[in-house]
């Protein structure tokens, strides 16, 4: 018997529109909405939609992080539309509305949720898509203790509570977070992914403050330190660069988006 998927079991699309995006249109806008019986989603990158089928954490895949999107895959960007039916909106909810914690457990444990589950169908009948994981050797950042000792807090929250926020002004927060989704957390920023070597078990609390990378963000020159200068001095971590077998979302085979 197989087990429930964190969240509670897929329910079935009812009906699912999916149009490549207007290239002309103003994308200020752009962005996934979700609703009480399902999604939608304007402006959406295959990667995005990848993301929230495949991906164990809460921004979207990094190029490097995925293998074997054909050419368009990378440009065409798309507007959907899925619902389900009127009968199956209390389970989406709850599909749709996992505690943070229970989220962030089964990303830790690189369990697909149930919604997740749902978007796997949907780009499965929609796009033909086969995919599957594999480690691949990739340049990566390994994340250490600091000699003195890292300067994690032991979360002070309730073990149902639990956040990860990150903006590209140059600020990085989490809650109640363990060691493996810190990495996940620091790579956005590292351009990179990043290889937890800390050994610290447990879940933490912590805030990062770095001036931004990329040119046009801040308003005027920040006085923050660099990213890894950030990392060693706020969070007691270091970042080595070095290189390592990680997880990659192989694509096997994807089509264009089947009519509506």
């Amino acid at each position: 018997m197989l087990a429930t998927p964190p969240g509670g079991n897929p329910v079935p699309w009812a009906a699912v529109s999916i149009h490549p995006s207007d290239a002309a249109r103003d994308r200020t806008n752009d962005g996934w909405a979700g609703q009480p019986n399902g999604f939608t989603a304007q402006g959406a990158s295959l990667l995005k939609l990848l993301s929230r089928g495949y991906n164990f954490g809460f921004l979207p895949f990094r190029t490097a992080e995925v293998d074997g999107l054909p050419a368009w895959a990378q440009e065409t960007r798309y507007d959907v539309r899925a619902r389900v039916d009127a009968d199956d909106v209390e389970s989406f909810r709850k599909l749709s509305g996992m505690k943070a914690a229970d989220t962030l457990a089964a990303f830790a444990a690189r369990q697909y949720t149930g919604q997740m589950l749902m978007v796997q169908a949907m780009l499965a009948e929609r796009f033909h898509l086969k995919a599957h994981y594999e480690l691949r050797p990739r340049a990566v950042y390994l994340l250490t203790a600091s000699r003195n000792g890292s300067h994690l807090r032991p979360t002070t929250t309730a073990p149902e509570d639990g956040s990860l926020s990150y903006s590209s002004d140059g600020q990085v927060s989490a809650k109640g977070v363990p060691m493996v989704l810190i990495a996940t957390l620091l790579a956005y920023p590292a351009e990179r992914a990043v290889v937890d070597h800390t050994a610290l078990p447990g879940r933490f609390d912590f805030k990062l403050h770095f001036a931004p990378n990329n040119a046009g963000v801040a308003p005027e020159p920040s006085t923050d330190p660099d990213f890894f200068t950030a990392v060693r001095q706020e969070l007691g971590l270091r970042l080595e660069s070095g290189r390592a077998d990680v997880p990659v979302l192989v694509i096997d085979h994807i089509e264009p988006p089947t009519g509506n």
